[in-house]
């Protein structure tokens, strides 16, 4: 998994691991990171960290089928 190198890349890769993390536990915790750095991003940001999100959680799903 490469290195977010913007904020947005960032929540990207949080939501990405709310989504998929194997434990309720690190799915919150995950979730807890999403939460704190959309607060510092525009709402476009954030809603494209989250179609961003959901094709990389498409991707993964289709490459473990």
């Amino acid at each position: 998994m490469k290195q977010p190198r913007t904020p947005r890349e960032a929540l990207t890769l949080a939501l990405f691991l709310a989504i998929t993390a194997p434990t309720g536990a690190q799915a919150d915790q995950a979730a807890a990171m999403a939460e704190e750095l959309a607060a510092g991003l525009t709402p476009a940001d954030v809603a494209a960290a989250k179609r961003n999100a959901l094709r990389r959680v498409r991707r993964h799903e289709a490459a473990h089928a």
